[in-house]
């Protein structure tokens, strides 16, 4: 089996079939989350396999409405706190 985690949520689904097709499964958005197995990205199209484990990292979307004035150093800061 392939797992899934997002955020405290455990998903399993069967070796063999694309990131895609397993996302579309468990319902989630596949725009809404970034894949990793093993601290690595990867993308819609890589077909699963048997005991992989993929963390999937929910993405924020929108912005703080960062002035594009501000310095590095202050982005810095900005992110950070996040």
């Amino acid at each position: 089996m392939v797992k899934l985690i997002l955020r405290d949520k455990e998903y399993e689904v069967k070796p063999g079939m694309t990131l895609l097709s397993a996302l579309q499964k468990i319902s989630v958005v596949p725009e809404s989350v970034i894949a990793t197995r093993e601290g690595e990205m990867i993308l819609e199209d890589e077909i699963l396999k048997d005991g992989d484990v993929v963390k999937l990292i929910a993405v924020i979307s929108g912005g703080a409405g960062i002035d594009t004035r501000t310095s590095n150093t202050e982005l810095r800061g900005i992110c950070h706190e996040m």
